[in-house]
């Protein structure tokens, strides 16, 4: 008999024993470090801009030469020549004088706005007429508007994405130091299973787990190690457990982790290690395993894919993460029942789900149906696009019960 743990006990037992668990640093080069996890604070170098530069095209003047103009009595400026763009600007101007400039052009020296070309004239007379006024700084960016020197750009632990990429990219930085990705050992266990490039035979069935898993891996930012297939023989698995933890950061391994006599997983686990939970108070994934091995998690999931990819998805997703002190990004999104939904299990019951659409007169909120898939099949979860959680002391929710739906 399974001892069951709710959930958020499992959750913080996890927390508990491996939440000061860190990768080291490795540093990849800018091009490679898209989704990747920030070692340490980066702070600039230099300033960005590192000049005064105009945001339009047009003409860079004295704020103060323009002021009271309009189209009637435009403001007169003697014209000192074009700027030419990614030049340095050695000229300057004085009063009653601008240059012509264009967008992201340097100002020269004595310029303290630009106005827009659409608000000039020229009459080829040698001179520039500004029809509208502008105040001082408008149309313009003051060199370190951006950063200066030494200003903190990108806190450790941050995820990299397109736009920090471009951020990194305007401050130099060819390479970057990174968390090292969480290794995660995955190995599938039963005399069951084939890879799924074999067709099955008799009682056979695929190795979906491992291929589940690895993507899974994938997607929270870790490393999978594909381990194979172990059958159900304790000395075997006993074997490929004390290997695969000297290659991986944590182990997960599929399968082996019900009550039956041939459930060999936990039995293991005890045996090297410590057995912190077998069973969770949670459907799909009552028969999850927590164990520790030399300081390392050991995951027994469940054989059954549905199961295995929520436990994965709500328990080792956020280690994984806070393996480089980074944060799962969680969404959601509020809707009412399509239908009803019993749950009377005596364990928190999560369902998958998919969101009802009717174009423009789609309801706000959203409509939420439950997509009816059980644990041992794979192929209907692809049609969820998300799931909500019912409590372990409630019998279901009825019909245009308000739910929030957590989005994959």
């Amino acid at each position: 008999m399974l001892q069951v743990v709710p959930f958020n006990e499992a959750l913080a037992l996890c927390k508990l024993e491996f939440g000061n668990n860190r990768t080291g640093p490795e540093e990849v080069e800018l091009h490679n470090a898209l989704g990747r996890v920030l070692y340490a604070d980066l702070a600039a170098g230099e300033f960005v801009p590192g000049f005064d530069r105009s945001t339009v095209d047009g003409l860079a003047v004295r704020a103060a030469d323009t002021f009271g103009c309009s189209d009637t009595m435009p403001a007169m400026l003697a014209y000192k020549g074009e700027i030419p763009m990614g030049a340095a600007c050695a000229a300057g101007i004085g009063p009653g004088e601008c240059m012509g400039v264009s967008t992201g052009g340097m100002l020269p020296v004595g310029a303290d706005a630009a106005v827009m070309v659409e608000h000039t004239e020229d009459y080829g007379d040698g001179f520039r007429y500004a029809l509208k006024p502008v105040s001082p700084g408008e149309n313009t960016v003051r060199k370190g508007d951006d950063v200066s020197p030494g200003k903190i750009v990108l806190k450790r632990s941050a995820l990299i994405s397109s736009k920090e990429t471009g951020a990194l990219a305007s401050l130099g930085f060819t390479a970057v130091t990174v968390f090292q990705k969480t290794v995660a050992g995955i190995l599938s266990t039963g005399d069951e299973l084939v890879p799924i490039d074999e067709k099955p035979a008799g009682g056979q069935v695929r190795d979906v787990n491992a291929h589940l898993l690895a993507a899974a891996v994938r997607e929270a930012g870790g490393k999978p190690l594909a381990l194979g297939i172990v059958g159900d023989d304790e000395a075997a698995l006993a074997g490929a457990m004390k290997d695969a933890l000297s290659k991986c950061d944590m182990l997960l391994i599929s399968g082996g982790s019900s009550a039956g006599e041939k459930d060999l997983t936990a039995r293991v686990i005890a045996s090297q290690g410590r057995l912190l939970l077998h069973g969770l108070a949670m459907k799909p994934g009552k028969p999850t395993i927590l164990g520790e091995i030399g300081g390392k998690p050991v995951f027994g999931l469940p054989g059954h894919p549905v199961a295995a990819f929520f436990v994965f998805h709500l328990l080792v997703r956020p280690l994984i993460c806070s393996y480089n002190q980074s944060r799962p990004v969680v969404m959601t999104k509020q809707g009412v029942l399509s239908v009803n939904i019993p749950s009377n299990h005596g364990r928190e019951e999560i369902v998958p789900v998919k969101l009802l659409k009717s174009g423009a007169d789609e309801p706000s909120p959203c409509l939420v149906e439950p997509v009816p898939v059980k644990s041992g099949l794979i192929t209907l979860l692809s049609e969820a696009e998300g799931y909500i959680k019912i409590p372990r002391d409630c019998e279901g929710l009825f019909k245009g019960a308000g739910v929030e739906v957590y989005l994959f």
